[in-house]
């Protein structure tokens, strides 16, 4: 079942055809910033996404210590994905910008020890202080 959705005006949209890899919670400082919160994500198969409309990047290093990717809409500013160098091939689309949001399941929660204290990890998810081994 294909997984579809976008940014809040409309000008940029994807779907995704391939199976979802993983969804979860991530609670580390970058994507608080990006999203006010926490980031709920799923990460899909690069190959597997197609995106329509023009979008924006901003790269930073992330605490892997190499480069992370975050894609937006220039228009509403809408964070729509991620992509990291140490998950070369996967996306992380923004699980809040998915038109079903209740097909989003977390199965765990990242960087949990830097949760603040009004968003805190879901008590049935599996909860990691950091980013679990690989």
């Amino acid at each position: 079942m294909a997984m579809t959705g976008g940014c809040l005006c409309g000008a940029v949209r994807y779907e995704a055809t391939a199976a979802p890899i993983f969804g979860g919670n991530c609670y580390c400082t970058d994507c608080r910033k990006t999203t006010s919160s926490h980031s709920a994500v799923v990460a899909i198969p690069e190959a597997g996404v197609s995106i329509t409309g023009e979008t924006r990047t901003y790269t930073k290093i992330g605490d892997s210590g190499k480069p992370v990717a975050r894609v937006f809409c220039p228009t509403c500013g809408t964070a729509l994905y991620s992509k990291g160098e140490s998950n070369a091939g996967v996306m992380l689309l923004k699980a809040g910008t998915l038109d079903d949001v209740e097909s989003f399941k977390p199965m765990a929660s990242v960087y949990a020890s830097r949760a603040p204290s009004w968003d805190q990890p879901p008590a049935d998810v599996p909860a990691f202080p950091e980013m679990p081994p690989r």
